[in-house]
């Protein structure tokens, strides 16, 4: 789903953005992600499928009517599968990091680190061995890194 806003493209054309929390943008993630070598390195020990969990907010977008579940399998620095859940749909992960809209759009801006978010403030909840996770801080500190360097071609749904 394209949104109104524009970027430029690298010969300073106009190019239409996604909207966070779309197919067409966890698509272009998780390809960049893949495409990314210092991921790859970073995570090349860790194996372990992934709920990211982000609670519905109807008043921010009609996209937020429900809870959005971005489902991931990262697997030796490689993300060998990925989906948007539908509404409903269970699956069995070995973690689920959740939280509200404005928690997640301030870690995806790069304004609040994930590992703050989930050990000091516990905005952001998780279900599995948090120790496990901490010990691929790095990894998951440069997922969030690869989503911030997108920002010039994403909007969150309430920009």
């Amino acid at each position: 789903m394209a949104v109104s806003g524009t970027a430029t493209s690298g010969e300073g054309l106009p190019v239409e953005k996604m909207l966070f929390g779309t197919k067409e943008w966890l698509d272009a993630f998780m390809n960049r992600l893949n495409a990314d070598e210092r991921y790859r390195e970073l995570a090349t020990d860790y194996e372990g499928n992934i709920i990211f969990r982000c609670y519905a907010d109807p008043g921010v977008h009609e996209l937020l009517s429900h809870d959005l579940e971005f489902y991931f399998d990262p697997y030796h620095g490689e993300i060998r599968d990925w989906r948007i859940l539908e509404p409903g749909e269970t699956i069995e992960v070995e973690y689920e990091l959740s939280g509200k809209y404005p928690v997640w759009k301030r870690v995806a801006s790069g304004e609040l680190a994930l590992k703050k978010a989930v050990i000091m403030t516990h905005e952001i909840k998780v279900k599995g061995k948090v120790s496990d996770l901490v010990k691929h801080i790095a990894a998951a500190d440069r997922i969030i890194e690869v989503l911030t360097e997108m920002r010039d071609v994403y909007l969150f749904p309430d920009e």
